[in-house]
């Protein structure tokens, strides 16, 4: 059988370019609708995550308690430390020192920021697809105004929530363990309406 130029069909080349336009466009596709499912929720918190670890493994190296002061209104956080006292001397106790309190006045407690990058004011990875919407430390919700987390040097923290939630609607928890200093990434069940 002979074929002629007039019959209907397609060449191979022709299959192979109409087949390599459905992959490139395909390819597009799903790489632009993969931040709408998670991607970016999931790399901003493990960034927050390992910046929490970090903090955390600082207190326990320095000696120094650290915190974390989370902006809630701006969307930005900071480390900060305690530093360490400032050294008054050699005072003589009074007579009756057992009833005397030791402890420093709590206004010289003040935390400072930790000299470098991570003591400046930094936004999420992805802030303009990702928010800090709600931290929660023990009992205590707040969605607004400033939040710390405490690391001691021991390696305990704050038991907190850190909620984040993406443009998508998506809800991820970064949770820190109370006394074990453990930082956990959570992906909560969505909520059937």
């Amino acid at each position: 059988m002979i074929l002629r130029r007039d019959e209907s069909g397609f060449t191979l080349l022709e299959l192979l370019v109409v087949l390599l336009v459905i992959v490139l466009v395909t390819g597009v596709f799903t790489t632009t609708l993969g931040g709408g499912f998670g991607d970016h929720i999931r790399n901003a918190g493990r960034t927050l995550a390992a910046e929490l670890e970090y903090v955390s493994q600082r207190a326990v190296t320095t000696g120094k308690p650290q915190r974390v002061l989370i902006d809630l209104d701006q969307q930005v956080y900071r480390v900060e430390e305690l530093p360490p006292p400032a050294d008054s001397g050699e005072l003589e106790l009074p007579e009756h020192a057992e009833n005397l309190n030791l402890a420093p006045p709590l206004s010289e407690l003040a935390f400072q920021p930790v000299e470098g990058r991570i003591g400046e004011w930094r936004a999420l990875d992805d802030a303009d697809q990702v928010r800090i919407r709600e931290v929660r430390l023990a009992d205590e919700k707040k969605q607004d105004g400033l939040f710390a987390i405490g690391f001691a040097p021991d390696g305990a923290c704050d038991p907190a929530e850190i909620w984040l939630r993406d443009d998508g609607g998506y809800d991820l928890r970064v949770r820190l363990v109370a006394f074990t200093g453990e930082i956990r990434i959570e992906e909560p069940e969505p909520e059937t309406r």
